[in-house]
Parts: C-alpha cells; sequence; structure tokens
C-alpha cells in the first residue's frame, strides 16, 4: 500500500513539473513585455527584442521560426524595414505594462499544449475605469521539441489573441 501512495504522489509531482515547463516560454515572453514596456514605439519598437536570435532558438518552434525568418526575408526584399507593427505579446502598437497577469493550466490538445494568459493592458491611460480593467486573453500554442541533447522541451508554436488572426498565419501572409 505504501508503494502505490509513493507511486501516485510521484506522479503528481512529475505531472506538476511538465505543466510548469510548458509555461516557461511564455512567463519569459510576458517578463520581457512587462520591462519593455517603457520603450518608446518605433522601427525598434519594444517586441524586437522578443525575436532577437537568441530568443528564437531558445524559445520558438522551428516551424515558427521558419515562417518568421521567411517573412523576414521576403519584407525586406520588398524594401520594408518593419516586419510587424504591433506588439505580439501584449497586442497592439500601445500598451500598458501587463499587470494582474495569470496563466491558465497548461491544456494539452493532441501534439499542442494551450497556455491562456490574461492580463490588463490598458490600466495606465486616462480614460474610463471599464477600459482600464479591461482583460486581453491570449492562447500560447506549445509544441514539443528536441533540444541539441536530445530532450524535449516546450517552444512557442503560435500566439493569438481571441478574436484575431494567429500570429503564424500573419507571417506566413507576409512570406507571400
Amino acid at each position: 500500500m505504501k508503494r502505490i501512495v509513493v507511486a501516485t504522489y510521484m506522479s503528481l509531482l512529475a505531472g506538476g513539473a511538465f505543466a510548469a515547463d510548458a509555461d516557461e516560454p511564455v512567463k519569459a515572453l510576458m517578463d520581457m513585455a512587462a520591462s519593455n514596456a517603457a520603450v518608446e514605439p518605433g522601427p525598434n519598437a519594444v517586441y524586437a527584442d522578443y525575436f532577437a536570435p537568441g530568443m528564437l532558438l531558445m524559445y520558438f518552434s522551428d516551424g515558427f521560426v521558419r515562417d518568421f525568418t521567411t517573412a523576414l526575408l521576403k519584407q525586406k526584399e520588398g524594401g520594408s524595414q518593419v516586419l510587424i507593427d504591433w506588439d505580439p505579446v501584449i497586442g497592439g502598437q500601445d500598451g500598458c505594462a501587463p499587470k494582474d497577469v495569470t496563466y491558465g493550466k497548461p491544456e494539452t490538445k493532441g501534439a499542442v499544449t494551450e497556455v491562456l494568459v490574461g492580463f490588463k493592458r490598458s490600466w495606465c491611460y486616462e480614460g474610463d475605469a471599464e477600459t482600464k480593467e479591461e482583460v486581453t486573453q491570449v492562447t500560447y500554442r506549445l509544441v514539443e521539441e528536441g533540444d541539441e541533447t536530445g530532450e524535449k522541451r516546450f517552444v512557442i508554436d503560435d500566439i493569438h489573441f481571441a478574436n484575431d488572426v494567429p500570429l503564424r498565419v500573419e507571417l506566413q501572409e507576409l512570406a507571400k
């Protein structure tokens, strides 16, 4: 009986560690959004660091990186100096540092694990109280990929704001 209790406890611990790993890349981007919110928008807007080479290699899927770099090259061919003219982590061109951030429990749907994040992004603007208290929701879609050691880890495959086009779809459109 003691072995069953210990085995059950260990499986619960393992399940908790698995879930915590799934939201690690999401929390890294949300932390970056919070620390970069004071930077002025422009050609090198606050979201530029999200897609720095080290970030792409560490936190994003192979498919996302492929779509991102293809879109970037296509935009460069067309003479554009801006790939994405909005912040894909806070969901707009303007926004405050994310406030009252909540993370939903990672949910696995086939090969994809989704993490729902909620936060207030307009709390620092003048205006009505309802707008300031509005919660923005975004779904991060993650997949497991092997790293250089062969160990699997979660990486971001897409970012999807409610009632909006997923980021990868936008990147694929820009690549045409």
